[in-house]
């Protein structure tokens, strides 16, 4: 099962995966504003906002893996959409509806993953590593078919990577029907599940890693929106920039499959608090900008912080959730990054129209690098502080 589960995985990220690296690049090259790029990108936070409802509907009345079928099929309809649209009213539309469907699936996929697996805590990391290499595979797929028929009409665009996310989500349509079903489980309790996960907010260490995923994901679009300007702005020609992306997923790829190690020489808290220190640091590095043989390697602390903060962070609120809230427990954890995705992205674009007086674009990104920096400063100390778990046995991801 585990395997199948890690085919899930590899297929489900592949689609988000397509679309997310270069698409800030394909706004610039549509001539977006600065603030029309952040508004795009900020539907991204939009639909982690609403990803609740879709858990709704697996924790209560259909099966998760249906729910997972219909999401990718249209999701990777609007991919194919955003493929050819130039105007900002479309574009800002099919992106909307592409997260509506895209978050919504993915988190009903590590709904999928918990229920399923026997031993989650020891189990997830490696489930998930499958996702972090589906993640990198479209970008690399473009840069093959360059390169093996240099003849052809692909420029290794946007557009084109785009349509190539598209026919992984049909795939994962076809692929999550044939998964042992996931059935809702109904609450005479708890009738809207989300209501019902939010009562872990109760619990102080559970609150704080609330409050620091908020800052994390605050963060994150200075990453997804300016990281690939600035790599263009450096020398990386298009066909390379996705693939040179994935230095940070090949990071999160030997760091899932060391996880296992992080918690047990860590715990839970250490391991977490690692993953914003590196965040942190290359934070620090992006705010510099230069040179390129410096700011291409901190790619790598990146897939370092999503693994110990965020994909440790899932185990503990799996850990946290009853059996029949468990989709809804990591929906609020989504409807959190969300927010914060949101405000991020917003922040970005409102940081690069003051910096429009700058001399190139390595100047309008250093301000807002600095800022994220600062803020990911301010998390780590808080976190350290502030986020000290108890569970009631002894395991695995024992505090330390």
């Amino acid at each position: 099962m585990q395997f199948r589960l890690s085919i899930l995985m590899f297929l489900q990220f592949a689609l988000p995966g397509a679309m997310l690296p270069l698409y800030s690049m394909r706004l610039k090259e549509l001539g977006f504003t600065p603030m029309e790029l952040a508004i795009c990108c900020a539907t991204h936070g939009v639909g982690a906002l609403l990803a609740p409802l879709g858990a709704q509907l697996a924790d209560r009345y259909f099966a998760a893996e249906k729910c997972v079928a219909v999401f990718s099929l249209l999701s990777s309809l609007f991919l194919i959409g955003l493929a050819y649209a130039e105007s900002l009213y479309l574009v800002c539309i099919l992106t909307l509806f592409f997260w509506l469907l895209t978050v919504p699936m993915m988190v009903l996929c590590s709904t999928i993953c918990f229920i399923h697996l026997k031993d989650p805590e020891r189990q997830f990391g490696i489930v998930r590593l499958s996702g972090t290499i589906g993640w990198m595979l479209p970008g690399w797929i473009l840069l093959a078919l360059i390169s093996i028929f240099p003849n052809n009409n692909l420029e290794g665009q946007a557009s084109e990577q785009f349509i190539i996310g598209s026919i992984f989500g049909f795939v994962v349509a076809l692929y999550a029907l044939t998964l042992p079903t996931t059935p809702p489980s109904p609450s005479k309790v708890d009738k809207f599940a989300p209501l019902g996960a939010l009562k872990l907010l109760r619990g102080w260490p559970f609150a704080t890693y609330c409050l620091c995923t908020l800052g994390v994901c605050i963060t994150m679009p200075f990453t997804t929106q300016a990281t690939p300007l600035l790599l263009e702005y450096l020398g990386i020609v298009q066909p390379w920039l996705s693939p040179t992306l994935t230095i940070s997923q090949a990071s999160e790829v030997i760091s899932l499959f060391l996880l296992p190690m992080f918690l047990l020489r860590l715990g839970l808290r250490g391991s977490m608090l690692f993953g914003l220190i590196c965040w942190t640091i290359a934070l620090y590095v992006l705010s510099v900008g230069q040179p390129v043989g410096l700011v291409v390697p901190s790619l790598a602390l990146n897939g370092l912080s999503v693994t110990c903060f965020l994909v440790t962070g899932q185990v503990y609120v799996n850990m946290q959730a009853k059996g029949d809230l468990k989709a809804s427990a990591q929906s609020l954890l989504t409807f959190v990054q969300g927010i914060g995705l949101v405000l991020g992205h917003i922040m970005v674009g409102l940081l690069r129209s003051s910096s429009q007086n700058a001399s190139n674009m390595r100047e309008e990104l250093v301000l807002a690098f600095q800022v994220a920096a600062v803020i990911n400063g301010m998390l780590c100390l808080i976190f350290y502080c502030c986020f000290r778990p108890v569970f009631g046995k002894k395991s695995m991801i024992e505090v330390k």
